[in-house]
């Protein structure tokens, strides 16, 4: 009998969490930084207290608040905690020169991907940073590309300059702007739909693999890749069911 797992994501903007129970994901919730570690791991555990949690599986990129919330949500929920950190086994080789650089999140994103379609797969996350994460059929996970988030790019307008206004990351109808908001819009938009198809045209031809499959998450990849002109295959929760995987890999391993 499957265990209901609770997957706990730690992002430099929020913490994800979810059950995670025989592939299926439910009990989405999403808790902000600003509301402070102590008031959203408190909150966390009354979601999930009378859920059954059976197993607590943690993937951070932010290392201060890891402990508080594995420690925590154990406690809380009478039951064991593990975390995803460089080192863990995983049932894909990592073929890069310093491993203990690789964020949680990305290697539960490879082993997930890997899962779902197979190798070679990038996968590219749009979250507070874009990364874009590769595993090949030959050697396994071999590094990828680190790039500004969307919102880093909205937000540049409004912090760096004395006139433009802060906006929201939203789809754009049109290249040419009527207004300054517009032309903004149009701008970050369609700029940053450029980059992330040029990233992915120099992986393909950096590899050689020109049908090389691309899976997408995070919380602003439907934004982007809205009506994209390139086959995406979208997860939105791809890192969750990654951090299980791994976790289900280590146990056996172990067991």
């Amino acid at each position: 009998m499957s265990r209901i797992v609770l997957a706990v994501d730690i992002g430099n903007t929020s913490t994800t969490t979810a059950l995670v129970t025989d592939g299926v994901v439910s009990e989405l919730q999403r808790f902000p930084r600003i509301n402070g570690v102590e008031k959203n791991v408190v909150q966390a555990a009354g979601v999930y207290g009378g859920l059954g949690v059976q197993q607590v599986v943690v993937g951070s990129v932010v290392p201060d608040l890891t402990r508080k919330w594995k420690a925590h949500l154990s406690q809380a929920l009478v039951c064991e905690g593990w975390e995803l950190v460089p080192g863990s086994p995983l049932e894909i080789p990592v073929n890069y020169p310093n491993p203990t650089t690789i964020g949680a999140d990305r290697l539960a994103n490879a082993v997930a991907a890997v899962r779902k379609v197979g190798a070679p797969v990038v996968v590219a996350d749009f979250g507070t940073a874009l990364t874009f994460d590769i595993v090949t059929e030959a050697e396994g996970y071999i590094g990828g590309v680190i790039a500004p988030g969307i919102d880093m790019m909205y937000s540049y307008f409004g912090e760096k300059t004395a006139l433009l206004p802060k906006l929201t990351p939203q789809p754009c109808a049109k290249v040419v702007g009527r207004s300054t908001e517009e032309a903004m819009h149009a701008g970050a938009y369609y700029g940053y739909r450029g980059m992330v198809r040029e990233i992915f045209t120099q992986i393909r031809k950096d590899l050689a693999l020109p049908e090389i499959k691309l899976l997408a998450t995070g919380g602003f990849a439907s934004t982007v890749l809205r009506d994209f002109d390139e086959s995406v295959m979208l997860c939105p929760h791809l890192t969750l069911e990654g951090l299980v995987f791994a976790w289900q890999y280590a146990d056996s391993t172990f067991s």
